[in-house]
């Protein structure tokens, strides 16, 4: 019986990553979203570009940061806080770029792609900067829309502050593709959409800590599919730098 559930968890967290996502294509609001054409990279840019421009020369810059913050290739619910920070006069750091200092340039990462949603981290080219934006896309009719920005502290983080966070399910020789099966992934929801996806990545400090409350170094070879755990640490361009799993009940 236990192993009859354990495949029925899998086949429905299959069918959740294959899917994942299309809600917001059914809803009002997202279909009447802009979105570009370009690969995320492309689009990333496009925005991020003429921001920080506007950031760099703030009396000449044109397009200026309030222009900016209203364009349509946004979702709805970005646009709105992007204006109400830049209103904001207490704000310090930039809602966009994540840096409380003017950048001279910055770089882009692709974090992961698939045929819903994607990732890109835009980081100060500045060596001793380590805050980053972690830029979150959606797909929409054949193009991509900027749908969140989410400032976090790199991966070089103070301790115990962590860039990825989140309760799934992991999967690894039954993830479709265009993942890779070598590698543990955890299946999670995030702001109600469910099916998303991020690799697992596993170093000589990773601590799992087992359903009895046993902590010792994760030995992802044990791991076994669809079992629920709880994940704590870093995200890179690779997928999440793993500093803590605990196995839930």
């Amino acid at each position: 019986m236990e192993f009859m559930k354990k495949i029925k968890i899998i086949g429905a967290l299959v069918v959740l990553v294959v899917i994942g996502g299309l809600v917001w294509y059914f809803a009002k609001s997202p279909a009447q979203q802009q979105v570009s054409k370009l690969d995320v990279i492309d689009t990333v840019g496009g925005f991020y570009n003429p921001w920080l421009n506007a950031v760099q020369q703030p009396t000449t810059g044109n397009p200026n940061r309030a222009t900016l913050a209203a364009s349509p290739i946004l979702s709805k619910e970005l646009r709105t806080k992007l204006q109400n920070v830049l209103k904001d006069p207490k704000a310090t750091s930039d809602p966009v770029l994540c840096q409380s200092s003017v950048p001279m340039g910055i770089s882009m990462r692709n974090v992961f792609t698939n045929d819903t949603e994607s990732q890109v981290l835009v980081t100060s080219k500045d060596k001793a900067v380590y805050d980053q934006a972690i830029v979150r896309l959606a797909r929409l009719n054949d193009g991509w829309y900027i749908k969140s920005i989410e400032c976090s502290p790199g991966e070089v983080a103070p301790e115990r502050e962590f860039t990825f966070e989140t309760v799934g399910f992991l999967l690894k020789g039954s993830i479709p593709k265009p993942y890779d099966p070598k590698y543990w992934h955890i299946v999670y929801e995030e702001n109600g959409q469910q099916g998303n996806v991020v690799p697992l990545l596993f170093g000589a400090k990773s601590e799992c800590t087992s359903l009895e409350g046993v902590k010792s170094v994760c030995t992802p070879d044990q791991f076994t599919e669809a079992i629920q755990v709880s994940v704590r640490g870093q995200m890179t361009e690779r997928g999440a730098d793993v500093q803590f799993l605990e196995f839930v009940k």
